[in-house]
Protein backbone atom coordinates (compact mmCIF):
# COMPACT_ATOMS: atom_id res chain seq x y z
CA UNK A 1 0.00 0.00 0.00
CA UNK A 2 1.28 3.11 -1.06
CA UNK A 3 -0.09 6.62 0.25
CA UNK A 4 0.81 10.05 -1.07
CA UNK A 5 -0.65 12.93 0.64
CA UNK A 6 0.12 16.80 0.54
CA UNK A 7 -0.01 18.49 4.16
CA UNK A 8 0.17 21.73 3.07
CA UNK A 9 -0.81 23.50 0.06
CA UNK A 10 -0.02 27.11 -1.26
CA UNK A 11 1.40 28.86 1.72
CA UNK A 12 3.70 31.52 0.96
CA UNK A 13 7.11 30.39 2.42
CA UNK A 14 8.64 32.46 5.31
CA UNK A 15 12.35 32.50 5.98
CA UNK A 16 13.33 31.25 2.14
CA UNK A 17 16.55 33.27 2.66
CA UNK A 18 17.63 31.15 6.29
CA UNK A 19 16.42 27.74 4.37
CA UNK A 20 18.26 28.97 1.63
CA UNK A 21 21.77 29.27 3.35
CA UNK A 22 21.23 26.22 5.10
CA UNK A 23 23.36 22.93 3.23
CA UNK A 24 21.32 20.73 1.73
CA UNK A 25 22.86 17.85 4.71
CA UNK A 26 22.10 20.22 7.78
CA UNK A 27 18.30 20.49 6.48
CA UNK A 28 18.03 16.67 6.22
CA UNK A 29 19.48 15.98 9.60
CA UNK A 30 17.15 19.21 10.92
CA UNK A 31 14.03 16.84 9.62
CA UNK A 32 15.28 13.48 10.59
CA UNK A 33 16.14 14.81 14.35
CA UNK A 34 12.69 16.38 14.59
CA UNK A 35 11.00 13.56 13.33
CA UNK A 36 13.13 10.95 15.39
CA UNK A 37 12.20 12.88 18.53
CA UNK A 38 8.46 12.61 18.17
CA UNK A 39 8.38 9.01 17.08
CA UNK A 40 10.84 8.14 20.40
CA UNK A 41 7.77 9.67 22.45
CA UNK A 42 5.64 7.10 20.41
CA UNK A 43 8.33 4.14 21.47
CA UNK A 44 9.28 4.21 17.82
CA UNK A 45 12.60 3.22 16.88
CA UNK A 46 14.69 6.05 15.20
CA UNK A 47 14.66 6.97 11.64
CA UNK A 48 17.85 6.27 9.63
CA UNK A 49 18.93 8.81 6.58
CA UNK A 50 18.19 6.85 3.34
CA UNK A 51 20.98 8.37 0.35
CA UNK A 52 18.76 6.62 -2.20
CA UNK A 53 15.29 7.86 -1.09
CA UNK A 54 16.99 11.38 -0.73
CA UNK A 55 17.61 10.73 -4.19
CA UNK A 56 14.14 10.23 -5.47
CA UNK A 57 12.76 12.39 -3.26
CA UNK A 58 15.02 15.50 -4.47
CA UNK A 59 14.18 14.15 -8.01
CA UNK A 60 10.56 14.53 -7.61
CA UNK A 61 10.81 18.08 -5.65
CA UNK A 62 12.31 19.44 -8.44
CA UNK A 63 9.66 18.26 -10.88
CA UNK A 64 7.14 19.25 -8.59
CA UNK A 65 8.89 22.95 -8.92
CA UNK A 66 9.37 23.17 -12.59
CA UNK A 67 5.44 21.74 -13.10
CA UNK A 68 3.20 22.84 -9.82
CA UNK A 69 2.05 20.12 -7.49
CA UNK A 70 1.55 17.73 -10.58
CA UNK A 71 3.65 14.67 -9.27
CA UNK A 72 4.93 11.21 -10.76
CA UNK A 73 2.34 8.50 -10.32
CA UNK A 74 2.79 5.42 -8.08
CA UNK A 75 3.89 3.66 -10.14
CA UNK A 76 6.57 5.70 -11.15
CA UNK A 77 7.67 6.36 -7.88
CA UNK A 78 8.11 1.96 -7.13
CA UNK A 79 10.06 2.44 -10.40
CA UNK A 80 12.45 5.03 -9.63
CA UNK A 81 12.70 3.07 -5.88
CA UNK A 82 13.63 0.36 -8.06
CA UNK A 83 16.19 1.69 -10.39
CA UNK A 84 18.18 2.96 -7.32
CA UNK A 85 18.26 -0.15 -5.66
CA UNK A 86 15.66 0.11 -3.05
CA UNK A 87 13.25 -3.05 -1.98
CA UNK A 88 10.08 -1.46 -0.56
CA UNK A 89 7.94 -2.98 1.60
CA UNK A 90 6.43 -0.18 1.47
CA UNK A 91 6.73 3.06 1.64
CA UNK A 92 5.00 7.03 2.17
CA UNK A 93 5.18 10.00 0.09
CA UNK A 94 4.43 13.34 1.87
CA UNK A 95 4.71 16.94 0.43
CA UNK A 96 4.37 20.70 1.02
CA UNK A 97 4.24 23.93 -0.49
CA UNK A 98 6.54 26.20 1.91
CA UNK A 99 6.62 25.30 5.79
CA UNK A 100 6.68 27.90 8.21
CA UNK A 101 6.06 25.68 10.59
CA UNK A 102 7.97 22.49 10.65
CA UNK A 103 7.15 21.40 14.10
CA UNK A 104 3.73 21.75 13.42
CA UNK A 105 4.22 19.49 10.38
CA UNK A 106 6.53 17.00 11.86
CA UNK A 107 4.31 16.11 14.22
CA UNK A 108 1.36 15.86 11.29
CA UNK A 109 3.53 13.58 9.54
CA UNK A 110 4.74 11.19 12.55
CA UNK A 111 0.79 10.76 13.78
CA UNK A 112 0.47 9.22 10.40
CA UNK A 113 3.32 6.43 10.34
CA UNK A 114 3.67 3.66 11.84
CA UNK A 115 6.95 2.39 13.50
CA UNK A 116 7.36 -0.33 10.45
CA UNK A 117 8.99 3.15 8.72
CA UNK A 118 12.52 3.34 9.16
CA UNK A 119 14.20 5.28 6.10
CA UNK A 120 14.03 9.02 5.87
CA UNK A 121 14.67 10.97 2.22
CA UNK A 122 13.58 14.48 2.03
CA UNK A 123 13.59 16.62 -1.14
CA UNK A 124 13.45 20.48 -0.95
CA UNK A 125 13.18 23.14 -4.14
CA UNK A 126 12.63 26.76 -4.61
CA UNK A 127 10.47 27.60 -7.17
CA UNK A 128 8.62 31.33 -7.87
CA UNK A 129 8.54 31.87 -4.20
CA UNK A 130 7.65 28.31 -2.98
CA UNK A 131 9.50 25.60 -1.19
CA UNK A 132 8.48 22.41 -2.18
CA UNK A 133 9.07 19.81 0.23
CA UNK A 134 8.79 15.79 -0.45
CA UNK A 135 9.10 13.55 2.17
CA UNK A 136 9.77 10.26 1.57
CA UNK A 137 9.68 7.30 4.31
CA UNK A 138 10.51 3.71 2.98
CA UNK A 139 10.13 0.35 5.00
CA UNK A 140 12.57 -2.44 3.33
CA UNK A 141 12.01 -5.27 2.54
CA UNK A 142 14.88 -6.22 4.28
CA UNK A 143 12.62 -4.73 7.99
CA UNK A 144 9.94 -6.49 7.00
CA UNK A 145 11.09 -9.84 6.34
CA UNK A 146 13.38 -10.09 9.37
CA UNK A 147 10.42 -9.51 11.60
CA UNK A 148 8.48 -11.81 9.74
CA UNK A 149 11.23 -14.81 9.78
CA UNK A 150 12.64 -13.91 13.48
CA UNK A 151 10.71 -17.14 14.77
CA UNK A 152 12.18 -19.35 12.98
CA UNK A 153 15.69 -19.21 14.21
CA UNK A 154 15.00 -22.05 16.32
CA UNK A 155 15.09 -25.25 14.11
CA UNK A 156 14.99 -27.19 16.79
CA UNK A 157 11.72 -26.24 18.05
CA UNK A 158 10.38 -25.79 14.46
CA UNK A 159 10.70 -29.41 13.68
CA UNK A 160 8.73 -30.58 17.07
CA UNK A 161 6.17 -28.30 16.39
CA UNK A 162 5.80 -29.29 12.28
CA UNK A 163 6.04 -33.20 13.24
CA UNK A 164 3.42 -32.58 16.30
CA UNK A 165 1.07 -30.89 13.98
CA UNK A 166 1.35 -33.38 11.93
CA UNK A 167 0.53 -35.86 13.67
CA UNK A 168 -2.56 -34.38 15.29
CA UNK A 169 -3.44 -33.84 11.77
CA UNK A 170 -3.04 -38.26 11.09
CA UNK A 171 -4.67 -39.12 14.52
CA UNK A 172 -7.51 -37.12 13.86
CA UNK A 173 -7.51 -39.12 10.33
CA UNK A 174 -7.23 -42.18 12.58
CA UNK A 175 -3.91 -42.99 11.19
CA UNK A 176 -0.17 -43.91 12.78
CA UNK A 177 2.14 -40.82 14.01
CA UNK A 178 5.05 -40.24 11.85
CA UNK A 179 8.71 -40.44 13.36
CA UNK A 180 11.26 -37.89 12.81
CA UNK A 181 14.06 -39.59 10.56
CA UNK A 182 17.54 -37.07 10.32
CA UNK A 183 17.90 -38.64 6.77
CA UNK A 184 15.00 -37.27 5.53
CA UNK A 185 15.82 -34.15 7.37
CA UNK A 186 18.96 -33.79 5.53
CA UNK A 187 17.17 -34.67 1.93
CA UNK A 188 14.63 -32.17 2.38
CA UNK A 189 16.77 -29.32 4.05
CA UNK A 190 19.48 -29.70 0.93
CA UNK A 191 16.63 -29.52 -1.77
CA UNK A 192 15.32 -26.34 0.32
CA UNK A 193 18.71 -24.74 0.43
CA UNK A 194 19.48 -25.57 -3.35
CA UNK A 195 16.17 -24.00 -4.60
CA UNK A 196 17.49 -20.77 -2.54
CA UNK A 197 20.96 -20.69 -3.73
CA UNK A 198 19.67 -21.56 -7.51
CA UNK A 199 16.43 -19.54 -7.74
CA UNK A 200 14.03 -21.94 -8.51
CA UNK A 201 10.87 -23.84 -7.16
CA UNK A 202 9.87 -26.93 -7.89
CA UNK A 203 10.03 -31.09 -7.21
CA UNK A 204 12.83 -31.28 -10.03
CA UNK A 205 16.51 -29.71 -9.88
CA UNK A 206 17.48 -27.91 -12.93
CA UNK A 207 19.34 -30.79 -13.65
CA UNK A 208 15.83 -33.44 -13.51
CA UNK A 209 16.38 -35.06 -9.94
CA UNK A 210 13.21 -36.00 -8.81
CA UNK A 211 12.56 -36.33 -4.69
CA UNK A 212 13.07 -39.91 -5.02
CA UNK A 213 16.27 -39.53 -7.21
CA UNK A 214 17.45 -37.04 -4.35
CA UNK A 215 16.59 -39.60 -1.16
CA UNK A 216 18.25 -42.03 -2.92
CA UNK A 217 21.34 -40.30 -3.72
CA UNK A 218 21.77 -39.65 0.30
CA UNK A 219 21.01 -42.92 1.39
CA UNK A 220 17.41 -43.50 1.58
CA UNK A 221 16.39 -46.26 -0.63
CA UNK A 222 12.31 -46.82 -0.51
CA UNK A 223 11.46 -43.44 -2.31
CA UNK A 224 9.40 -40.53 -0.92
CA UNK A 225 6.85 -38.05 -0.96
CA UNK A 226 7.65 -34.51 -0.97
CA UNK A 227 5.79 -31.11 0.10
CA UNK A 228 7.02 -27.79 -1.18
CA UNK A 229 5.90 -24.06 -0.61
CA UNK A 230 7.13 -20.52 0.09
CA UNK A 231 6.58 -17.31 1.53
CA UNK A 232 5.05 -19.08 4.47
CA UNK A 233 6.54 -17.68 8.27
CA UNK A 234 5.22 -20.03 10.10
CA UNK A 235 4.85 -23.54 10.86
CA UNK A 236 0.97 -23.06 11.18
CA UNK A 237 0.97 -21.15 7.91
CA UNK A 238 3.15 -24.08 5.86
CA UNK A 239 0.66 -26.70 7.08
CA UNK A 240 -2.40 -24.55 6.42
CA UNK A 241 -1.29 -24.19 2.86
CA UNK A 242 -0.46 -27.82 2.24
CA UNK A 243 -3.39 -29.14 4.07
CA UNK A 244 -5.58 -26.97 1.63
CA UNK A 245 -4.28 -28.66 -1.39
CA UNK A 246 -5.25 -32.26 -2.62
CA UNK A 247 -2.06 -33.44 -3.35
CA UNK A 248 -0.19 -32.30 -0.64
CA UNK A 249 -2.99 -33.09 2.00
CA UNK A 250 -2.69 -36.90 0.18
CA UNK A 251 1.32 -36.93 1.22
CA UNK A 252 0.44 -36.17 4.32
CA UNK A 253 -2.44 -38.38 5.22
CA UNK A 254 -0.92 -41.42 3.66
CA UNK A 255 -1.52 -44.73 6.11
CA UNK A 256 1.46 -45.97 4.09
CA UNK A 257 3.82 -43.72 5.60
CA UNK A 258 6.18 -43.79 8.68
CA UNK A 259 8.25 -41.35 8.91
CA UNK A 260 8.64 -37.53 8.42
CA UNK A 261 11.95 -35.07 7.16
CA UNK A 262 11.70 -31.44 7.29
CA UNK A 263 13.97 -28.95 5.65
CA UNK A 264 13.79 -24.87 5.65
CA UNK A 265 16.05 -22.07 3.81
CA UNK A 266 15.33 -18.61 4.86
CA UNK A 267 17.10 -15.65 2.23
CA UNK A 268 19.55 -13.56 4.66
CA UNK A 269 20.47 -10.23 4.72
CA UNK A 270 19.21 -6.58 3.98
CA UNK A 271 20.53 -6.02 1.12
CA UNK A 272 19.16 -9.26 -0.64
CA UNK A 273 18.02 -8.47 -4.02
CA UNK A 274 14.52 -8.35 -4.43
CA UNK A 275 13.94 -12.51 -5.48
CA UNK A 276 16.56 -13.17 -2.19
CA UNK A 277 13.52 -12.41 0.48
CA UNK A 278 12.43 -16.20 -0.18
CA UNK A 279 11.29 -18.45 3.24
CA UNK A 280 11.02 -22.23 1.40
CA UNK A 281 9.78 -25.43 3.17
CA UNK A 282 10.31 -28.91 2.44
CA UNK A 283 8.36 -32.23 3.94
CA UNK A 284 9.90 -35.57 2.65
CA UNK A 285 7.43 -38.39 3.70
CA UNK A 286 8.94 -42.24 3.72
CA UNK A 287 8.11 -45.47 4.78
CA UNK A 288 11.05 -46.42 6.37
CA UNK A 289 14.78 -47.49 5.06
CA UNK A 290 15.35 -50.52 3.18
Amino acid sequence: MWIRWCVCALVLAMGLCTAHAQSWYSLQEEWLDGFSRGRAHAGALPLRPSPVLTQVAQQQAEEMARRGLRSPTTQAISERLRQVGYSAHDWREYFSVADNAPQALRATLNGTLDGHFRDLGVGTAVADGFTFRVFLFGWHQGDYFAAATASLGDREKIEAEMLQRVNDVRRRSGLPPLTPNPLLDRVSQEHAEDMLRRSYFGHRTPEGLGPSDRAEGDGYRSGIGENLVEQRFSVEEALEAWLGSPGHRRNILDPACRELGLGLAVGEGYDAAPGGYRVIWVQSFGRGTL
